[in-house]
């Protein structure tokens, strides 16, 4: 047996779980060291989305499939491809191009050097570099780079004109550098732990101010370590701006500072950035839209709404090639004290209070009127108990619904319904059949759950809140939850009824914008006090409901 697989084992799972978890190198710290997985991936994806002209990426492709077929390294390539642009602009030979290039020893591919590249792109190496990088290694890395139409969003508010100093910790080949302007090089600071990334960000700057004679200051090291970020004598230990685009998805294995413990990368760059602004100065960066809302984000949260610089959020519908998160960009501005954010959204703006992100135990911050503050403050000063004294459980994982789940009955098999078969209030007749032996699962709640007399089932991938009614006994997949409320002076049915109401509805929607319906923001629903008379008034009509007569509900 494999050390993880023995690791696996202690934690009494079944062999399926087992199987699966040391099939993904589980690492035995309740993490899965891979995903099932794009980090393992090696394809390769044009990112159409970086381009500045869309007609350039049949070209930037033609370019890629020369150094695959010749088997040129990236770095070859890239150096080759460098001295190619800088050959065409007339400036290869300058002085301090030259003490730019000397730092680096690479060789040159020689049909890369005169090959044509596009004139009207505005990174091309970095286009070329993104190219031959597989999703693996992106995944790996963050490396994703954000297109000009974003970069140029995040920075058109700046003003230099006083010698305002700008860093990107994160510059990767420099997009957010080359959507500047009105800016002298001497002013621009960039930082990335990849020296092919910043190798071209020095390049596209030496061609972006072509006729001015400077050496870039872009410098490769790890910002988030400070033995070797303070090596850096010639920048500068604070600025006026920090934007960027962290990597997303990874998690330091060093503890950074006491702030933020999730040792989210994108919190700690964050932090770390914020701490390196000048008294009157601004920070903006692009985050996953997860940021807002997910409870292990919440100490990069409660860090940002509690610095009271909190100024603007912005949401974008644009995606990056091979990534499905939406983003969004947020902006601390130090010269103000804000009580209100602006929200810009749909093409919309909005101005929403402060005290809006205090409506959640996990300060979610969410884009809430102040109508939607009053609702929502008057429910919870309604509220006497909640949710947290129930039990709950989890749908079973099969580990093999497709050998041991059957579509008609057999001998020895029960029903067992899934997440689609769960409507407001009842449950549609089931599809599947199983047979129920435990040993042979690979995650099972207790069977007293199962079994309970009565008890709710709601589906966990919703928008909304679904819950329906059981009381027999039945099973479920994963895809449904099981919850046997507990609330005084309530039955089952009258939890059942507040849960599906409009008001419940628009709490759960307007407070966690989850596309989850997850316990620990259920717990915090707030349930008011009722009388025995109106319990049994409430579970009277949710019965009929359940019988099917919704004419007595009207």
């Amino acid at each position: 047996m494999a050390n993880n697989e023995a690791v696996i084992t202690n934690i009494m799972l079944s062999k399926a779980t087992v199987r699966n978890w040391s099939r993904l190198n589980y690492a035995g710290d309740g993490r899965l060291s891979s995903r099932a997985n794009k980090r393992l991936s090696q394809k390769c994806i044009t990112p159409s989305e970086y381009f500045s002209n869309c007609n350039n990426v049949t070209r930037i492709q033609d370019v890629v499939s020369i150094i695959l077929k010749n088997r040129y390294s990236i770095i070859d390539s890239i150096f080759s491809l460098a001295i190619n642009l800088l050959s065409r602009e007339n400036i290869l030979y300058s002085s301090h191009v030259q003490r730019v290039l000397d730092e680096y020893k690479w060789k040159q591919c020689f049909d890369l050097l005169n090959i044509e590249l596009p004139l009207d792109e505005l990174d091309v190496l970095g286009s070329v570099y993104q190219c031959l990088l597989n999703e693996g290694e992106k995944n790996t890395k963050g490396s994703y780079y954000t297109s000009s139409k974003i970069t140029r969003n995040m920075t058109a508010d700046l003003d230099f004109s006083n010698g305002q100093t700008f860093l990107d910790p994160c510059c990767g080949s420099g997009a957010f550098l080359l959507a500047l302007d009105n800016v002298k090089p001497n002013q621009i600071f960039g930082i990335d732990n990849d020296y092919i990334a910043t190798f071209i960000a020095k390049i596209n700057l030496l061609l972006k101010y072509k006729d001015v004679e400077f050496i870039p200051q872009i410098y490769t090291c790890d910002y988030l370590d400070d033995s070797i970020f303070c090596q850096l004598n010639d920048i500068p230990n604070t600025f006026d701006y920090i934007i960027t685009n962290p990597p997303w998805g990874a998690i330091s294995n060093k503890s950074y500072n006491a702030i933020i413990s999730s040792n989210e990368t994108f919190s700690l760059f964050f932090v770390k950035a914020y701490k390196r602004l000048k008294n009157s100065s601004k920070i903006r960066f692009l985050f996953p839209s997860s940021i807002l809302n997910v409870k292990c984000h919440k100490d990069i949260r409660k860090f940002i709404i509690e610095s009271k610089h909190l100024t603007r959020i912005c949401f974008y519908n644009d995606g990056f090639s091979g990534v499905t998160t939406k983003f969004v960009d947020i902006t601390l501005d130090k010269n103000v004290i804000s009580n209100n954010v602006q929200v810009i959204k749909d093409e919309s703006t909005l101005s929403i209070p402060i005290e809006s992100f205090f409506q959640t135990e996990n300060m979610v911050i969410n884009v809430l009127s102040s109508e939607d503050i009053k609702i929502i403050e008057k429910v919870k000063s309604l509220g006497k108990y909640n949710l947290g004294q129930s039990d709950w459980a989890l749908g079973i994982v099969t580990g093999d619904n497709k050998n041991k789940l059957k579509k008609n009955y057999s001998v020895g098999y029960e029903k067992i319904y899934t997440g689609k078969e769960i409507l407001p209030y009842r449950l549609k007749a089931p599809t599947n059949y199983i047979f129920y032996d435990r040993r042979q699962l690979q995650q099972v709640a207790k069977d007293e759950y199962y079994r309970a007399k009565e008890k709710l089932v709601y589906k966990f991938i919703s928008n909304k809140l679904v819950f329906a009614y059981d009381d027999s006994g039945s099973l479920f997949l994963n895809s449904a939850n099981i919850l046997i409320p507990n609330i005084p002076n309530m039955s089952v049915k009258t939890v059942l009824a507040f849960l599906n109401s409009e008001l419940y509805q628009y709490m759960y929607i307007v407070l966690f914008s989850e596309i989850k319906v997850l316990k620990g923001n259920l717990i915090e629903l707030p349930f008011p006090k009722i009388s025995g008379e109106m319990d049994k008034i409430l579970t009277g009509l949710i019965q009929d409901i359940i019988d099917g007569d919704d004419n007595k509900t009207n």
